[in-house]
């Protein structure tokens, strides 16, 4: 099914880069998320531990593809498990990703202006609360305000952490020198980190919610859909693998791994540029994720875009003034619920594919093995942010 869209449709160049920066952000990943997500002791197999997470990820990029050969719609993944198992379970499943990323927004800005920024510009310490509590306005007056302006800004960003992230790489394997690409550490370890890292892919779903408006349909979502999820991973990997040559285990504890890399073998000017980039793509996913929210309301309850927006704004506000009381205890929280969240609203709508398969195509051995990885990993993800959240 084909939504067609109310406006103009979405240019296909502007769709591919706003799929781009939804993967995670490529320069977040490597620069900020990828070496804890690879743990200390496996730090030596950096490579090899990307590699196989990004492999590992194709399982759920093959099930949003076979939605997306017949779905292209406001709901995204709302959609094709509403098609799959019908509309009380795909309720439950909307309301539960409504629930992850409206926690997601505001633990994001408190993560910004807390944990990453004040790592390069330890002058901003002071005035976090009113960055805290001055970004929400920002975002939910360009997005209310200036949509198309915000995904241009979106798809802009993707494209400049790419250049950003090409020199990275070139300073880092230049600076580290020798790179390895042997698993070290145990290899439970290495298995651990490699799932933790595709784990990180899992924000590729975002353009889906778009889908009703892109220009080309079903055919434009598939092709970007996997050419973003393939340039992510192979920046990645390009960028991230020269890690490997380090022996410290301490990378992974690294408040921002790649500012302290880029500031010991390209100097303080770079290194900031990096934090800046950094800071940039993961504001260009709050704004992706607060888009893909208001398509979501739309096609749950028939709310104007506008609207939408307005309503997720005004929540978003509420709830990033309400962690100004106390920023850390209710970052680790919302984080938390946020990931239990996502990871069970993502594991409903792979289990239901099967269900859509044997009603409109064949059901075959891919299907069931794409689905079976897909909700494996979603459990594991789980796991973890179950036993992180007791720890």
């Amino acid at each position: 099914m084909t939504q067609l869209p109310a406006v103009r449709p979405l240019p296909r160049y502007l769709f591919a880069g706003f799929a781009l920066a939804s993967v995670g952000g490529p320069l977040a990943l490597v620069a900020l998320f990828i070496p804890d997500a690879v743990g200390g002791t496996a730090i030596g197999s950096t490579g090899l531990v990307v590699a196989a997470g990004a492999a590992l990820f194709v399982a759920p990029l093959v099930v949003w593809m076979r939605y997306s050969a017949y779905i292209a719609s406001d709901g995204g993944l709302y959609e094709f498990t509403r098609q799959a198992a019908g509309t009380r379970v795909a309720r439950v499943h909307g309301t539960v990703w409504a629930i992850s990323y409206f926690l997601y927004l505001p633990a994001t800005v408190t993560f910004l202006a807390y944990d990453v920024l004040p790592v390069g510009f330890p002058g901003i310490v002071p005035y976090r609360g009113w960055i805290q509590a001055l970004s929400p306005l920002v975002v939910v007056g360009l997005v209310a305000g200036r949509e198309r302006v915000a995904l241009w800004l979106v798809a802009a960003i993707g494209v400049a952490q790419v250049l950003v992230l090409a020199v990275f790489a070139v300073v880092l394997r230049d600076g580290v020198g020798t790179v390895s690409w042997a698993a070290a550490g145990d290899s439970h370890q290495v298995a651990r980190g490699a799932a933790n890292v595709a784990l990180l892919f899992v924000c590729a779903s975002l353009p889906l919610y778009l889908g009703g408006e892109v220009a080309g349909g079903t055919r434009t979502i598939r092709r970007t859909l996997a050419g973003a999820v393939a340039a992510a991973a192979a920046l990645a990997v390009g960028g991230s693998f020269a890690y490997s040559g380090l022996a410290s285990s301490a990378v992974a504890s690294l408040p921002v791994p790649g500012y302290t890399f880029a500031r010991i073998y390209a100097g303080p000017g770079f290194a900031a540029l990096l934090l800046a980039g950094v800071a940039a793509s993961v504001a260009a996913l709050i704004i992706a994720e607060y888009i893909a929210l208001t398509r979501l309301l739309r096609a749950m309850t028939g709310l104007p875009v506008r609207r939408g927006a307005l309503l997720v704004g005004g929540l978003f506000v509420t709830a990033d003034v309400a962690t100004l009381t106390d920023p850390g205890h209710l970052y680790d929280h919302a984080l938390t619920l946020a990931l239990v969240a996502l990871f069970v609203s993502q594991a409903i709508a792979f289990a239901a594919y099967p269900l859509y398969a044997r009603r409109h195509r064949t059901l075959v051995a891919t299907d069931l093995v794409a689905t079976s990885v897909a909700v494996v990993l979603m459990a594991f993800g789980l796991c973890v942010a179950v036993s992180q959240a007791t720890t």
